[in-house]
């Protein structure tokens, strides 16, 4: 038995004292990347949920930052969240078997797994520590689980790839960020919304939409008076063809604004400032005096004053002015730079904030009263990067881009994935915005874009730095941010049933080749790699490109410019491929269920 103590003197509970640690004892990591995606407090310690190593790791912090590892628990799969009622560790974990795991810390291993649902992710305890709530990130529901049976009680579809949920104050409603907006993308307005839940008969109330342009919603947190809820993401212009950067002519960081007492939005305020970008905002937290909020593409924290802040905010008459206003936060708001790269989710305790960096494990601890009182420290020991490690932390860093606008996430968030929005590239002329595709397999399927114009990844990875970026990286950059794209695996569908097609897509199977949909969509891939004139509005003589099938259920919406906001209206209202074909609607029916199947 072991016992540690605070270089304060203060002693460890009795209880964790007595622990019997893991052979690593209070080792750091030694090599391997932690890839942390999320910290909160345990007692007097620090608990991480790290992807890099599948671990929940608990560690002990001296006021002079050094850090120890007290103990650590693997997960099965990859662990998306944790959180604590003070006694057990709830992670979510978020692999095809998705849910929570449940962990004693006083015991070796977890003692329970709660089975909720694809992608599960962003735990949240209620005030009486009775039930907890788990977004299901790719069964794009919420889960409730009665924590006296550590069972699922009740579900609730949202909108679409909620990643993150918060409690009002009151404990009456469930606010839940969907990442990405839901509809057609070929129209004026497109954004993620906020779905608001009653805990009472745990059903959705309304859908608060945000600002035009709203995608990859991230943070959540409330006021400290209850007033306001606020809400961390991406705002898009795309509107406009992507000819410069200057001034947020293409991506813009913004914290939205929800008046917990309408339930409405309010305004989108902008974290950049004129002359430079603040990309990658992540997380959000508050104080009574303090608005915290982490850029992780340009590797800084904002804190802002609250009540200044409040006070300028409720004198705008049109707040609708706020989304296009880089100067709002002038004399509100101080940017603090931090050792590392890549700062997400971050911790508070009284006035210090934990902030760990997940591209190099760096931790930060900053005083948010003298944010120049900072101490950093290293999680871990000779730390190395594989190319695709590197890959990744390239393509999420803001550095390198004309004045820290955006990085290659803002347009293909959530691990090189779409953004629901069009674009207007000036790569195959103007004014003809095309739907922003994933690049799972992009290395594998060329040609590249939905215009083909490139005619492989590669050079579409080289050109997107320097036309998108506005920046020229070297060789050696491009080639790890290649490596990273090809490593990207396709999450399983949730319409399969244990991994296999359902009866219902086995027909549709049956259907997709009587219909000569494979004469396109052919190979292991679903794509024959070549240019097809097929539908209204061909804009090129060859045709578009024939894209990927695989992981086409989270790729909404659908066809050249997002004109299909799903499969069934890729089908039933576009007639896509079935043109003059006449299929039942149960046909139909069993062809989509086929397709999201992939």
């Amino acid at each position: 038995m072991r016992r540690f103590v605070f270089t304060s003197g203060i002693i460890l509970s009795l209880a964790l004292a007595l622990w019997s640690f893991s052979a690593a004892g209070d080792d750091l990591t030694e090599g391997t990347p932690l890839h942390i995606n999320e910290v909160t407090l345990y007692k007097e310690f620090l608990l991480t949920s790290e992807k890099g190593t599948q671990n929940i790791s608990l560690y002990s912090l001296t006021p002079q930052g050094e850090i120890k590892r007290l103990r650590k628990w693997e997960t099965e799969d990859e662990p998306t969240g944790i959180t604590t009622d003070g006694n057990i560790i709830y992670a979510t974990t978020g692999g095809a078997r998705g849910g929570v795991v449940v962990i004693q810390p006083e015991q070796e291993s977890a003692q329970q797994f709660i089975p909720t649902g694809r992608g599960a992710c962003s735990p949240i305890l209620n005030a009486e520590k009775t039930k907890l709530y788990v977004c299901n990130q790719f069964q794009t529901s919420l889960s409730e689980i009665d924590l006296s049976s550590l069972k699922v009680t009740r579900e609730v579809k949202v909108l679409r790839e909620p990643k993150n949920a918060l409690l009002t104050q009151d404990g009456k409603y469930l606010l839940v960020a969907n990442f990405l907006p839901v509809g057609r993308a070929n129209q004026e307005n497109v954004a993620s919304a906020i779905s608001v839940i009653s805990t009472s008969d745990f059903q959705k109330v309304k859908d608060i939409t945000l600002a035009t342009g709203s995608n990859s919603l991230r943070g959540m947190t409330l006021s400290s008076d209850g007033k306001y809820a606020f809400v961390t993401h991406n705002l898009g212009r795309f509107q406009v063809p992507t000819s410069q950067l200057q001034q947020g002519w293409m991506n813009t960081s913004a914290m939205s604004v929800i008046d917990l007492q309408t339930m409405e939005f309010g305004g989108a305020i902008l974290l950049d400032e004129v002359d430079r970008g603040a990309a990658g905002i992540w997380d959000i937290q508050c104080t009574p005096e303090k608005i915290i909020t982490t850029h992780s593409g340009t590797h800084e924290i904002s804190i802002i004053d609250y009540k200044a802040f409040v006070q300028k905010y409720e004198g705008v008459p049109d707040k609708s002015s706020l989304a296009y206003d880089l100067r709002f936060l002038v004399g509100l708001r101080q940017r603090i730079p931090l050792v590392g790269n890549g700062p997400r989710n971050f911790v508070l305790k009284e006035q210090q904030a934990y902030i760990p960096t997940y591209f190099s494990d760096t931790l930060n601890i900053v005083n948010i009263q003298i944010p120049t009182e900072k101490t950093t420290t290293l999680m871990v020991h000779n730390r190395m990067e594989s190319q695709v490690e590197k890959g990744e932390k390239y393509f999420n860093d803001a550095t390198y881009c004309f004045q820290n606008w955006q990085s290659c996430n803002g347009c293909h968030p959530g691990d090189g994935h779409n953004d629901g929005l069009n674009w207007d590239l000036l790569n195959d002329g103007i004014g003809n915005p095309k739907n922003c595709k994933s690049m799972l397999y992009a290395h594998l399927t060329a040609p590249c874009m939905i215009s083909g114009v490139r005619e492989n990844a590669e050079g579409a990875v080289r050109a997107g730095f320097k036309y998108i970026q506005f920046h020229e990286v070297t060789e050696d950059i491009a080639v790890c941010v290649d490596e990273y794209l090809k490593q990207l695996k396709p999450v399983p569908s949730p319409y399969l049933i244990d991994g296999q097609l359902s009866e219902k897509a086995k027909k549709g199977e049956a259907i997709f080749k009587k219909y000569d949909c494979d004469y396109c969509h052919s190979g292991p891939y679903f794509t024959d790699m070549c240019k097809h004139r097929i539908g209204e509005d061909v804009e090129f003589e060859k045709g578009w490109d024939t894209p990927t099938l695989r992981e086409v259920w989270r790729t909404a919406p659908y066809l050249f410019d997002g004109r299909a906001a799903t499969m069934e209206e890729v089908f039933s209202v576009h007639k896509h491929g079935l043109e003059g074909k006449k299929i039942s609607k149960e046909e139909k029916d069993a062809l989509i269920e086929y397709v999201n199947s992939l």
